[in-house]
């Protein structure tokens, strides 16, 4: 989801962002968290020109196939958007379409929504890239780290965990050297997984990996990483930064639903609940009236056609969520104010 500049002269970050930054340097900048994730451009240009003739006839003629997802992921490959690894694995999957890839487009849906998904040499291409990818995530449990790798590490664990006996945060600031390799080994992968993100001046894999290990330490440290966010499993409980896993909720619990006198049903969606539906594209919702059970589906995304193959739906990825949870807003605040 790069930055996009506006017809004023602004920026937006992703398609329905709002314009609000004055160059493109600053609004990547303001978004430097998705940009310092592990993501991967290295798909052939004949996906991005598959991708770009399926968006051409859309345009031109106008079509019913397909949903949301799959036109998101035609705008990524034909702008030559980097993709995450959950992305490609979802263009792999769509593997299970190619009988109907030979489809011509005005006769049905499965030769464009190919093409929207990058093609023969996309899909492909994604088989492959996720292979590479999770065989060298795979692999790095079992990668040996040298004895002067160990003995940096461990003068980097001693001095670190020196320099913060004495300060006052909510988490346990210190690192383990068995921490420390993990996000070493990460580093490493990263660094043959995802070239075209390392820099220039890092010449070996080993020089990517300390890198790495000296952002976590800083986040260790402050609270907050100095530019992109990784290993956020790794940090302990109550940083700032933990990636925690979504509580349970019981929405059974909350009131939300009921009637009124001018409406059979009224739904209240709460804080939570919407944070839920960003979060997730879908909220399960359940009712109980006297010993009646009731569970409710909501979910938001375009209106599709009526003769769509529902084999060929798609779930929303995080990143889907966050290119559309504008649009969301937008509609929920027209729900409001037409009351």
């Amino acid at each position: 989801m790069p930055c996009y500049e506006c017809e004023n002269g602004k920026w937006k970050f992703g398609q329905t962002g709002n314009c609000q930054y004055d160059s493109k340097s600053e609004c990547e900048t303001a978004n430097k968290d998705y940009y310092a994730e592990e993501t991967y451009d290295d798909y052939p240009q004949a996906a991005t020109t598959n991708a770009k003739r399926a968006i051409k006839y859309k345009e031109e003629n106008g079509s019913d196939c397909g949903t949301i997802v799959g036109w998101t992921r035609a705008r990524q490959l034909s702008n030559r958007e980097k993709l995450s690894r959950s992305t490609i694995a979802r263009m792999a999957s769509f593997k299970r379409h190619q009988q109907h890839k030979d489809v011509p487009y005005d006769e049905g849906c499965g030769g464009i929504m190919w093409d929207a998904w990058g093609g023969d040499e996309g899909i492909e291409w994604a088989i492959r890239k996720l292979e590479q990818i999770d065989n060298i995530i795979k692999n790095q449990e079992d990668f040996e780290i040298s004895e002067t790798t160990k003995k940096t590490l461990t003068n980097k664990m001693e001095e670190h965990n020196e320099n913060v006996k004495d300060l006052k945060v909510d988490w346990n600031p210190k690192v383990t050297v068995a921490k420390l390799e993990k996000v070493y080994k990460r580093g490493v992968g990263a660094y043959y997984t995802n070239p075209e993100s390392v820099r220039e001046t890092v010449k070996s894999p080993e020089q990517w990996a300390i890198a790495r290990v000296n952002s976590f330490l800083f986040a260790m440290r402050n609270g907050k990483y100095r530019s992109g966010k990784h290993d956020t499993d790794l940090l302990p409980d109550k940083h700032p930064m933990k990636n925690t896993e979504k509580k349970e909720k019981n929405m059974a619990k909350k009131r939300k639903y009921y009637s009124d006198e001018e409406h059979d049903h009224h739904f209240h969606f709460t804080q939570e609940m919407m944070e839920e539906l960003h979060e997730d594209g879908r909220l399960e919702v359940k009712v109980e009236e006297g010993d009646q059970e009731m569970l409710i589906l909501f979910t938001y995304g375009e209106q599709e056609s009526e003769e769509r193959n529902p084999e060929e739906e798609e779930e929303l990825t995080i990143e889907d969520v966050e290119m559309f949870k504008d649009y969301f807003d937008e509609v929920i605040k027209n729900l409001k104010d037409s009351k």
